[in-house]
């Protein structure tokens, strides 16, 4: 279902560049502009045996931004992705909460001043990962609370189409990279799908 996901998203994105110029024409971009996303992400990232491991679950993100033009917008991108679940044990599963999240400064590019747009930008990431054993779980390899951060980059592409002069609704995907180096975990790996929705102020 994950790969079907996406090729549905980018014949979507595809589709919609067929189509807007005569449905539809690019909001206005000027001045402040704040967005947010919500959708689903696959996060992979290495135990301490260094297996690699990822879950898919729940994703979203949320920027500020500043038009320097029809084109471009420079600002801030958040981007959060949680999970919790269960590591099979005896004689009881084992709860793991793991959280990942990062804000970046980034650039968007719009060429041609189109709904079509790239994303790139850097900064700063953290993960945290919680594992509780229950009591009935005797000497298992690890347990309690651990968290870490690094470097972040991310990149993103999509398209959006105006809905009224300002308001803009869309789809991306999405990939982010976080160099964080913890005890229970390592270079972690994300990418994923969302809806988008952008508002741009004069």
């Amino acid at each position: 279902m994950r790969p079907r996901a996406l090729l549905a998203l980018i014949g979507a994105l595809s589709w919609a560049g067929l189509v807007s110029p005569a449905g539809a024409e690019a909001p206005v971009r000027s001045g402040l502009a704040l967005g947010f996303g919500l959708g689903g992400g696959s996060v992979s990232w290495l135990w301490p045996d260094d297996e690699r491991r990822g879950e898919w679950s729940g994703s979203g993100n949320a920027r500020g931004a500043w038009a320097l033009n029809r084109e471009t917008l420079v600002g801030v991108e958040v981007w959060a992705w949680s999970k919790d679940y269960a590591i099979g044990s005896i004689p009881e599963d084992v709860p793991v909460e793991v959280r990942f999240w990062s804000a970046n400064a980034a650039v968007t590019y719009f060429p041609g001043n189109t709904g079509f747009y790239v994303r790139g930008g850097a900064g700063w990431g953290q993960g945290r990962v919680d594992i509780t054993p229950p009591p009935s779980v005797v000497d298992f390899p690890v347990s309690g609370e651990a968290s870490a951060s690094g470097l972040s980059l991310l990149g993103a592409m999509g398209y959006e189409i105006g809905v009224t002069p300002r308001l803009a609704l869309g789809g991306a995907i999405h990939a982010v990279y976080l160099t964080v180096d913890g005890d229970r975990f390592q270079k972690v790996f994300g990418y994923g799908i969302t809806g988008q929705l952008n508002w741009y102020w004069q």
